[in-house]
């Protein structure tokens, strides 16, 4: 019986050591990354005047309660109105969602009426249906870039006049991202999602935009190039996270996706867990897919190109979020506990069991982990708080951080496990109509 004791013991010794070595590259990496983070943003290009033409398509599924308000807030864009169109994807709505964009004015694309095959689920097919009925390939005669947004998203004005300059300038990459901010920060898990967002924003994005590698793609606020869309088939995505399926195509095609961190963009954040859940959930499936599909690819290009970007894509792709490193950190900390315990109180079977050549090893790993963690947690988080956020009570935001990044847990795991479903597409319901502070 002590036989097969120490043998699980030597076993979950291994496993405990490898994910968090895995786990310490991982925060090195992105505790260097986020050094290019810190300072003032100013930007590398100069305004423009108009010359970029955008279709945007605003994707819309059941959304009466915040199209009109959207709409409102999108004709507000300063750009010249002869280089920009607005359609809303009224996607399958069992409400009246279209019913208010015929009394608004707005143009819109009903799905409903099934004129073409629906090409994969969820807000992806929509938005193929309504580039299909608009014309598909002649778009590119008409347009240069096509900018998604979700339906509850308000935009800076300047969006149009920030990307347009930045695209021109920049030798008119694939794809560029605008800066993820949110619509409201009342409830304590929506100033989570707040706070990892403006963090994300610029220790990660703006980081790596700074570094020249490839940035992410957030799933709304984003422009593409149309001509590449429809040289890779446009929104016939597989996953569940069609934004990260895009980022990966655009980067193995040879493309750049680049950051725009004056152009904001606000979306509407949970304020409660069970719909959170839900779609934490869908992301990580959909994370989990476009990782494991694109492993093999991925890693030949690095050995074929010896490029680095490939190795960031991979380290992103199988990057372990902020919920698992607090899992991981917590059984660590309790693994650390027991031998001491146990050290000191003579039980040598569980001592000799763990072995001091892993207690040598897992000692450190474990304490850098834990630093690098408190580094994200508050310095980081602070930082981007004082520089881009709007919460201004610290403790709070840590604890909503905290809180995030704890319920992550169990969304990671289960989009693990279930990681070839990815035929369900949930949708986040939104309510808010007004953002708490409007940048002008």
């Amino acid at each position: 019986m002590e036989n097969v004791f120490i043998v699980l013991i030597k076993i979950v010794s291994v496993c405990l050591l490898i994910t968090s070595a895995y786990m310490l590259i991982q925060n090195i990496y992105a505790a260097i990354i986020s050094l290019w983070g810190y300072g003032k943003v100013e930007r590398d290009y100069e305004i423009l005047e108009d010359k970029t033409r955008f279709l945007i398509l605003v994707a819309a599924h059941n959304e009466e309660d915040v199209i009109a308000d959207t709409v409102s807030n999108l004709r507000k864009i300063d750009y010249d109105e002869n280089l920009y169109d607005i359609y809303v994807v009224n996607d399958n709505s069992t409400d009246r969602t279209g019913e208010i964009c015929k009394e608004i004015g707005i143009p819109h694309v009903d799905t409903i009426e099934g004129k073409f095959a629906r090409e994969g689920v969820g807000k992806p097919a929509g938005l193929q249906y309504a580039l299909r009925e608009l014309g598909f390939e002649k778009l590119q005669e008409k347009y240069d870039l096509l900018m998604i947004l979700d339906a509850d998203n308000y935009v800076d004005s300047n969006i149009l006049k920030d990307l347009n300059s930045q695209w021109q300038q920049k030798g008119k990459p694939e794809a560029i991202q605008t800066y993820l901010d949110s619509k409201n920060t009342t409830s304590i898990l929506a100033t989570g999602y707040a706070c990892a967002y403006w963090v994300t924003n610029r220790f990660f994005q703006l980081a790596k935009y700074r570094l020249g590698l490839p940035n992410a793609i957030g799933g709304t606020g984003f422009a593409v190039r149309l001509d590449w869309l429809f040289e890779h088939g446009g929104f016939s995505y597989k996953s569940l996270t069609e934004d990260l399926e895009m980022e990966i195509e655009i980067v193995k095609s040879h493309g750049r996706i680049l950051w725009n961190h004056h152009a904001r963009i606000y979306d509407e954040k949970p304020d409660g867990l069970k719909v959170s859940i839900r779609q934490r959930t869908r992301w990580s499936q959909g994370h989990w897919y476009v990782a494991f599909n694109n492993f093999k690819n991925l890693s030949t290009a690095f050995i074929k190109e010896r490029k680095f970007k490939y190795i960031d894509q991979l380290l992103y792709l199988f990057g372990m979020g902020k919920g698992v490193q607090l899992l991981l950190a917590g059984i660590s900390l309790l693994i650390l506990t027991i031998y001491y315990i146990a050290s000191r109180a003579g039980f040598s079977l569980i001592v000799n069991a763990f072995g001091v050549f892993f207690m040598q090893l897992f000692v450190p790993t474990t304490i850098f982990n834990i630093v690098f963690l408190v580094y994200t947690l508050i310095i980081t988080l602070v930082y981007a708080l004082v520089k881009d956020g709007r919460e201004r009570n610290f403790l709070k935001a840590i604890l909503a951080m905290l809180y995030f990044g704890t319920t992550y847990m169990y969304t990671q795991l289960v989009g693990l496990l279930k990681w070839r479903q990815q035929g369900v597409w949930v949708k986040t319901p939104h309510k808010h109509t007004k953002k708490e502070i409007i940048r002008e």
